[in-house]
């Protein structure tokens, strides 16, 4: 563990030193790189992922942005490694956040809210920027298989000041929420064995519930906040108006409604901007397990 984690620690203190024209070319460098190192096997998978949510039945232009998604890792691992020059004082110098009054509301009330997490954009700076603006954000992991990295990477998010906790019971994140915590829950990832079927990118897709179960359990909103760079140094956040569910629907109709719009608008987000999503991710996986039927209908 020692090894790794130290080894990451220099590469910060190095990148540290970059001036930001440097850093930027570092990162593109450096997300080229990753690039050449992922197997053939997982660009197809990024391809089809791609021609499956209807994004484009041109070859070429589905080459060009799975590998425009994938380089893109170097630009957020670059920015991870210097969250250490990150403070309150400079955040807005380099992170803008578009409908910044929803998130003042829901901070002024104190309450808290869901945040359904998803892999757009540079999203370990957008978490990092939230908290800078004074957000309490609550980052709920998973537990990273390298204990030097799973070290790193706990640490490094929570410089800019994020609460970074593993999977945990619900009464520990149903306290936090009461604390008046931002609960980070991720919307985008293949569930396994559980989760609900839902529209997403025009396919019927299995889809995490969690924000929409905390959503039921305290009536809290869903809110959903997008990454998009704007320059080679400046980023914007987008944050959607909150979700609410009728209140007068059963349980069941309750989770569908929230896991509904919540994949018609990161679906929506991402037919707008398909090189900020995370195709590389087997998303169908165990849809396709589950019901083959609606693999050979895509």
């Amino acid at each position: 563990m020692n090894g790794s984690y130290q080894l990451l620690k220099f590469l910060s203190r190095v990148c540290c030193r970059l001036s930001d024209r440097s850093a930027v070319k570092m990162g593109h460098i450096l997300g080229e790189f990753f690039w050449m190192l992922i197997p053939n096997r997982r660009k197809k998978l990024a391809l089809r992922n791609i021609f499956r949510g209807n994004i484009t039945k041109d070859a070429k232009t589905a080459e060009e942005i799975s590998k425009a998604a994938a380089v893109r890792f170097g630009t957020i691992g670059m920015s991870v490694f210097r969250f250490p020059l990150l403070n309150k004082k400079n955040i807005s110098d380099y992170v803008v956040i578009q409908g910044k009054e929803k998130l003042d509301e829901i901070l002024a009330s104190g309450e808290g809210c869901i945040i359904a997490g998803n892999h757009c954009g540079n999203w370990e700076l957008e978490g990092a920027a939230l908290a800078l603006y004074g957000y309490p954000i609550l980052a709920v992991g998973m537990k990273q298989s390298n204990e030097g990295f799973d070290k790193f990477i706990r640490e490094y998010r929570s410089i800019p000041g994020q609460t970074v906790e593993y999977k945990t019971g619900v009464r520990d994140m149903l306290r936090r929420l009461k604390e008046g915590y931002f609960v980070g829950l991720l919307c985008d990832q293949d569930p396994g064995d559980t989760g609900l079927i839902s529209p997403f990118l025009g396919r019927k897709t299995l889809t995490p519930t969690g924000p929409a179960h905390f959503a039921l359990m305290t009536g809290r909103p869903v809110l959903m906040a997008f990454m998009h760079q704007l320059t080679d140094y400046t980023y914007e956040i987008i944050v959607e108006d909150p979700i609410y569910a009728d209140k007068n629907l059963g349980k069941k109709e309750f989770v569908r409604q929230i896991t509904d719009d919540i994949n018609k608008r990161l679906g929506d987000w991402i037919k707008k901007h398909p090189e900020d999503w995370f195709w590389l991710h087997n998303r169908w996986k165990w849809t396709d397990r589950f019901y083959p039927e609606l693999k050979e209908e895509s």
